[in-house]
């Protein structure tokens, strides 16, 4: 019996690293771009939509939380740069080795922070050279965030909104969405940002859904079994 001869394992590495790439640039293209949300949930339109209506990049992400919307909305309207508002409630290390963040996400509702309104800025720098702006606001349903400011090389300009939108399930369960949608110019420059941007989008946005369910369901359950005031309530301090 003759012998097939064997591919040289010098030859295999090559195909074996191209196919690796593929799949890892396949599993870039969709988590980096949804995670959580289900095909009618990604489709679907939410607010905020028509601020960049025909976007270059766009993600939607979802959880579930246990909880009313009313529940979950002041965590939703205090966000902010860390320093000047609650944060992001994103990890303390990942904002230090992000962004040299020191100041951390609060654990508790701030009664001060709960008056947006729209045209309000909100800051996501210390020096608010980089802010959103509120552009729509339905209480307990979605806050949409808007900024232009949000530039990293080699762009040189983006249109940049943000929806943070709450559906009820039942009368104790909440679907908690993010969508993201960017345009940007030049619009090669997403050669370069797009494989980083969408990384940090899924680690990013992944934190902050997973932060805001820990802390409304951590107050609502302390509320509850303590008989205190209602969890949408806010703190006094």
């Amino acid at each position: 019996m003759t012998e097939v001869p064997r591919k040289p394992a010098s030859r295999r590495w090559p195909a074996i690293a191209s196919a690796g790439l593929l799949l890892a640039a396949v599993l870039l293209h969709r988590y980096g771009r949804r995670s959580g949300a289900s095909d009618r949930e990604v489709h679907a339109p939410l607010p905020g939509d028509g601020l960049v209506p025909k976007p270059l990049w766009e993600s939607t992400r979802a959880i579930t939380i246990t909880g009313t919307p009313g529940q979950v909305w002041p965590w939703i309207m205090q966000m902010g740069y860390p320093a000047l508002r609650a944060g992001w409630y994103t990890p303390h290390w990942l904002d230090r080795l992000q962004w040299g963040i020191r100041e951390r996400s609060a654990d508790r509702i701030v009664e001060e922070l709960q008056s947006l309104g729209i045209g309000d800025q909100v800051p996501d720098s210390p020096d608010w050279s980089v802010f959103f702006t509120v552009a729509a606001l339905e209480p307990e349903r979605a806050l949409v965030l808007y900024s232009t400011r949000h530039l990293l090389p080699p762009m040189r300009s983006i249109s940049f909104s943000w929806a943070f939108v709450l559906e009820p399930i039942d009368h104790e369960r909440t679907r908690f969405l993010i969508r993201a949608r960017a345009r940007y110019a030049p619009r090669w420059s997403w050669l370069v940002l797009g494989p980083p941007y969408s990384l940090g989008d899924l680690l990013n946005t992944g934190t902050i859904l997973r932060g805001v369910k820990r802390r409304a369901e951590s107050r609502a359950t302390r509320s509850s079994s303590s008989g205190a005031k209602p969890a949408c309530a806010v703190d006094e301090r």
